[in-house]
């Protein structure tokens, strides 16, 4: 019995410290890819789209008159409000939220906005409602469920602004960008971009690089696009030079 016990304490604490270790790599290897991000700082882009930097990330605001779309919402709610005051933004002047997906640094501030309606694209549901890991056992999630599916190339109008979704998976699940008025392309996570060229997506973050690059394809070929935004790499004005 002893020697049962003893045996079963080696096995516990082998798998233990094997965690440990898969866990520390992952987050060293994390902190590695992340120190390559480079957001663009809070501010104005043009008459219409304003950048909010939340740490490694941007989050998006198109004006719609008095009001406002969002594209994501950053990490931190606290952090995320202080940059939007900066810029005169109200939170309750967002009318609408379009995920691109729901990792929580695109997520993470979305109690922000309760009054407003959130988007994501059909696909990604399953990240969020259980039915998909995200890693290993751990998933995502966003605080509310009465969010709005939206499939793959359906269009939304919200006064001024026609939002298109295009599903682009790869990333996650159900990753989707989002073409604004025909005019402003938003990425989130689908690419990089690095000398005002698209690259692909660093593939530690991907639950599938292979598809998240045949996705590239998806966004590359939109004629009346002129600007390009990414959630980490910042933007360019010159989405045919960027997509060449």
């Amino acid at each position: 019995m002893r020697a049962f016990l003893k045996m079963g304490f080696i096995v516990i604490g082998v798998v233990v410290g094997a965690s440990a270790l898969l866990l520390g790599g992952f987050y060293l290897k994390m902190k590695s890819e992340l120190s390559g991000f480079t957001p663009m700082e809070t501010g104005n882009i043009g008459d219409d789209v304003l950048a909010i930097k939340d740490d490694y990330t941007n989050f998006f605001m198109v004006r719609n008159g008095a009001k406002y779309i969002a594209i994501d919402s950053g990490i931190n709610q606290a952090a995320a409000a202080a940059q939007m005051k900066a810029l005169n933004i109200n939170p309750d002047d967002v009318s609408a939220v379009f995920l691109t997906h729901t990792d929580s640094d695109h997520v993470g501030a979305l109690g922000l906005f309760g009054k407003a309606e959130w988007y994501l694209s059909k696909e990604e549901e399953p990240m969020i409602n259980g039915k998909k890991s995200r890693f290993l056992f751990f998933s995502n999630s966003i605080p509310r469920t009465d969010y709005r599916l939206l499939e793959d190339r359906q269009t939304v109008q919200i006064g001024n602004l026609k939002i298109e979704g295009i599903l682009a998976p790869g990333h996650t699940s159900g990753t989707m960008a989002y073409l604004v008025n025909d005019r402003y392309l938003f990425t989130g996570d689908i690419l990089s971009l690095h000398g005002g060229k698209i690259t692909p997506f660093p593939a530690f973050f991907n639950m599938d690089t292979d598809q998240a690059i045949r996705s590239m394809e998806r966004v590359r070929h939109l004629p009346t696009a002129e600007y390009l935004f990414t959630a980490h790499w910042g933007y360019t004005g010159d989405y045919k030079t960027a997509v060449e």
